[in-house]
């Protein structure tokens, strides 16, 4: 369609599409939860703000079975010294997030890694008969290498100012004292949707002790971004 045909639109038409807008809007206006459309669970979930008693929600993460979303709602805290900040996954399927603190950046973790093993090291599934096999792949000096998930990516952990790893248990509750180098949620999960053998993390609550800005991301999506302003 030309620009000029465009200007000779006719009344009608135009009053058409106004009243099309206009439904759209009520649509939005009567959504619910259950709506699973993209735009309507974004909208909703962009809405969202539960802060009280000291005590500040964010999701990881939400949506529907059809559209999950890749984002923290809200993404962006403000909370005073002594407050805390739960984070949730209320996604409807298993789409797994963490919430990151990576302070010094060379604590930069991977979900997965790779890891040296002697070139005679016999690896066996853990599983009889399984379709599954490592993967391996040569390294230096007659070694091997395995590609394996990352402990302290799937774990809550924490590298204080010294180096020290300390490992927490899942849905742990820590108090961010800001001298640490790496503080990890591990994957978080909607509530009773790990699989098999991994931690079952549904939430990670953080206590801020100092006041300053948080940055943190989700190591399984990475444009997923927020930060904890604490004043």
């Amino acid at each position: 369609m030309t620009a000029s045909s465009l200007a000779a639109q006719p009344t009608g038409q135009a009053g058409e599409n106004k009243q099309q807008q206009g439904q759209g809007n009520s649509i939005m206006q009567g959504a619910s939860q259950n709506d699973e459309r993209p735009s309507v669970q974004y909208q909703l979930n962009k809405k969202y703000h539960d802060y009280k008693d000291g005590v500040f929600m964010v999701r990881a993460g939400g949506g529907s079975k059809v559209s999950p979303l890749t984002l923290f709602f809200p993404n962006h805290a403000e909370i005073k010294v002594g407050e805390k900040v739960v984070f949730y996954n209320p996604t409807k399927v298993g789409e797994p997030h963490t919430v990151t603190f990576t302070i010094d950046n060379s604590t930069f973790a991977d979900f997965v890694a790779p890891f040296i093993i002697g070139n005679k090291t016999s690896i066996t599934s853990a599983v009889p008969n399984a379709n599954a096999e490592p993967i391996v792949m040569p390294g230096q000096n007659g070694t091997n290498l395995i590609i394996a998930l990352n402990i302290r990516s799937m774990m809550p952990t924490v590298i204080d100012s010294t180096g020290k790893v300390t490992y927490l248990p899942p849905n742990a509750n820590y108090t961010f004292t800001g001298t640490e180098k790496y503080v990890n949620s591990g994957w978080i999960w909607p509530k009773g949707q790990s699989p098999q053998g991994l931690p079952p993390i549904d939430s990670f609550t953080v206590t801020f002790s100092k006041a300053g800005t948080y940055n943190y991301y989700c190591q399984v999506h990475p444009w997923m971004d927020g930060d904890v302003v604490v004043k």
